[in-house]
């Protein structure tokens, strides 16, 4: 039985059985048709969320500036640490300045420990992802969590994610549902869902296809929504296809709010054209080389002025003393001495900078485009 100690002032806690925490397992596993994502999330609820909700709950709850990685609730504590990095939490967590006596030394053992279990948990991570390619069969594909439009009324809005860059596999294809809050006689339902389409980002990712459709509302599976649940298409054209033509529009029943996030989950996604899956057989199709946009002339200035890539992503975590990674990137030397790394972070999709997921190819090529054109200032 796990034994945890707990003091009174939120200055941590120490776990008598290192291989269990919180009730859950440090390792990382992926049970049969669960997402590579909710299994490293399983992890996190068993190392990182204990130990921030009990130590950083005096100011970081309620957010939005400071984050709210030590909110109770796993998915919105998840989704801020994810954010914000791993590196830059540790750190503070163990700064004697930061906020004593919650942070401070007294924390080192305890966080070297998390950083251990989720530096394993990373690595898995990145090689499930790597097998949820289409090439390589059907697999469990989540996309990542978005925040519904806080002007969102009865209006359908339309979401759409980049699956290749903004879901727990590399898959080559753009997602969309429409949206839209659920008003029964003047009184709100909920979200009401319609229209979840597929198409192929470019004529060379070859067919794939799509089975049972489900979503999630911050974190947690919709499973009243089975409306989706018996799609099954074949998707082989860069156009939208509309994989619910004639079917009833999906309800989840909730009290919507503005800070709300939404996902979908593909239980079964894969290439047709790839090695043999449920759709079909056949040779791999190599994910051809992104041809990089044509870039002019970058500089430093350019990327930490207002609305620029590294103020947009970057200067929030690596600013100052305590910038995450010892890296300040609001000085120039230090960006360009760290140019190449910076270059080969934002290109990393199993490792990426910033940590939430790869930055569209246009904004990675302008950064690359700055780190070899020697990193001017």
């Amino acid at each position: 039985m796990l034994l945890v100690a707990f003091n009174n002032c939120g200055e941590g806690f120490v776990a008598a059985n290192l291989g269990s925490i919180s009730g859950g397992s440090v390792l990382f596993s992926r049970a049969p048709g669960e997402s590579c994502e909710d299994a490293l999330v399983k992890v996190y609820a068993s190392t990182y969320h204990p130990f921030l909700s009990q130590t950083c709950n005096s100011c970081h709850i309620n957010g939005p500036g400071l984050g709210v990685f030590a909110s109770p609730d796993v998915a919105t504590s998840y989704n801020s640490f994810a954010s914000i990095g791993a590196d830059k939490i540790s750190s503070q967590a163990v700064n004697d300045a930061h906020k004593p006596p919650y942070t401070g030394s007294q924390n080192t053992a305890r966080i070297n420990e998390l950083k251990s279990y989720w530096a394993a948990a990373q690595t898995a991570y990145a090689s499930c992802t790597s097998a949820a390619g289409g090439a390589t069969g059907s697999f469990v594909v989540k996309s990542t969590d978005k925040q519904v439009a806080a002007n969102l009324a009865t209006t359908f809005t339309r979401m759409e994610w980049d699956l290749e860059t903004q879901s727990n596999g590399k898959v080559p294809l753009i997602a969309g549902i429409d949206i839209r809050r659920a008003v029964l006689a003047g009184v709100t339902q909920g979200y009401e869902f319609r229209n979840p389409t597929l198409r192929l980002k470019n004529t060379t990712s070859g067919n794939y296809q799509a089975r049972a459709l489900a979503v999630y509302i911050n974190g947690t599976l919709q499973s009243e929504v089975t409306t989706y649940a018996n799609i099954d298409q074949v998707i082989s054209t860069t156009t939208d296809v509309n994989l619910s033509a004639g079917t009833a529009n999906a309800l989840a029943v909730m009290t919507p709010a503005t800070t709300d996030m939404i996902a979908i989950e593909w239980q079964k996604l894969g290439s047709t054209t790839g090695a043999p899956n449920p759709g079909g057989g056949g040779t791999a199709t190599p994910t051809p080389t992104p041809t990089p946009t044509p870039v002019g002339a970058v500089t430093y200035t350019q990327l930490v002025a207002n609305g620029g890539l590294f103020a947009t992503y970057c200067l929030n975590c690596h600013r100052g003393a305590n910038a995450s990674g010892s890296l300040d990137l609001s000085v120039y030397a230090n960006a360009k001495n760290a140019a190449q790394n910076i270059k080969s972070r934002v290109n990393n999709p199993n490792n990426p900078m910033p940590t939430g997921g790869l930055l569209q190819q246009a904004q990675r090529d302008v950064i690359s485009a700055w780190v070899d054109q020697g990193a001017p200032q």
